[in-house]
C-alpha cells in the first residue's frame, strides 16, 4: 500500500513553525547571556613557582627529545641522565593528593554551578512551553525515506502508526532546531557561545573536581615523560652535512 502524500495548512506555518523558530532563536539569546551573567570570574592568581618549573622540566626534556641529533652523542647522553637518570629531575617523587586537592576549588566549582543553572532554567522553561502550545503538529518532511525506527525520534507528540516516518512533528523539530542552531551561534559569539555538548559533559564531572581548571599530574607527566626520553636512540643529524651543503650549492650553482 503506497501512503498518500499529505497536504499542510498554511495556517501551521503561520502559527506553529514560524514562532517556534523564532522562539527557540531567543530562548538560545536568553540562555546566553544568562549563562554570562552568572558566571564567575576567571580568578587571576599567579602560576606558583613549583608549577612553571615542573612544566620548564617536561618542556626541556621534550627539546631534547626533539633536537638531539644537533648535539654531540656525548651530550645527549649527559643530558638524558640530568633528566632520566637515577638522580635525575623527572625521578623526582611527589606526595599523595588530598581529599581538598581532589575535590578542586570551591568557588570555581559554584560557578560553575550557577553558570549551569543560568542554561538549565531557561531550556526548562522553554520545553513546558513547547509542549504545551505546540504539541501535536506535523511542520514537515525529510526529503528522504525513513524506517519505522526513526518514528520515535521525528513524530513526538502523536501517535499515528500509520503516518510515513518522513514526517516531523513540532516537538521533533524543537530538539532539532535547539541542537542545531548552537553552530549558528557559535559562530555569532565565538568563544562565548554555549556548547551544548561540553555543558553535559561538566554536569558529569561536577562531582568529581569539574568545577576548576585541569592541573597538571606532575607524577604521571613526569613518568611518561622519562620513559619516552630512554627509549630515545641517538642519531647525529649534522653527519655528513659537508657533503649535503657542498652536492645543494651544486644544485644552485648548475641552475
Amino acid at each position: 500500500m503506497v501512503s498518500q502524500d499529505l497536504v499542510l495548512d498554511r495556517d501551521v506555518r503561520d502559527w506553529v513553525l514560524i514562532p517556534l523558530t523564532v522562539s527557540v532563536i531567543l530562548m538560545k539569546l536568553l540562555q546566553q547571556y544568562a549563562v554570562k551573567l552568572m558566571a564567575a570570574p576567571k580568578p587571576s592568581e599567579p602560576p606558583k613557582p613549583e608549577d612553571v618549573q615542573q612544566k620548564n622540566t617536561l618542556a626541556r626534556s621534550g627539546l631534547l627529545r626533539a633536537n638531539h641529533g644537533f648535539i654531540s652523542e656525548a651530550g645527549f647522553r649527559q643530558r638524558r641522565a640530568y633528566f632520566s637518570g637515577k638522580e635525575g629531575v623527572l625521578q623526582q617523587t611527589f606526595p599523595a593528593k588530598g581529599l581538598n586537592d581532589m575535590m578542586g576549588n570551591p568557588d570555581a566549582m559554584q560557578g560553575m554551578l550557577k553558570q549551569q543553572m543560568g542554561g538549565l532554567v531557561p531550556q526548562m522553561g522553554m520545553g513546558a512551553f513547547v509542549n504545551y502550545f505546540f504539541s501535536g503538529f506535523i511542520l514537515g518532511r525529510v526529503p528522504f525515506s525513513l524506517s519505522p525506527k526513526f518514528r520515535p525520534m521525528l513524530q513526538r507528540g502523536i501517535d499515528l502508526p500509520a503516518l510515513d516516518p518522513s514526517y516531523f512533528t513540532s516537538l521533533s523539530f524543537y530538539i532539532m532546531a535547539l541542537f542545531g542552531l548552537g553552530g549558528v551561534f557559535r559562530l555569532m559569539f565565538a568563544e562565548d557561545a554555549i556548547n551544548d555538548a561540553a555543558q553535559m559533559a561538566q554536569m558529569q564531572m561536577g562531582g568529581m573536581g569539574g568545577g576548576g581548571p585541569p592541573t597538571l599530574d606532575p607524577a604521571k607527566a613526569y613518568e611518561a615523560e622519562r620513559q619516552a626520553l630512554d627509549v630515545v636512540e641517538y642519531r647525529s643529524r649534522l653527519e655528513n652535512s659537508e657533503l649535503r651543503s657542498l652536492k645543494l650549492l651544486r644544485a644552485q650553482l648548475a641552475a
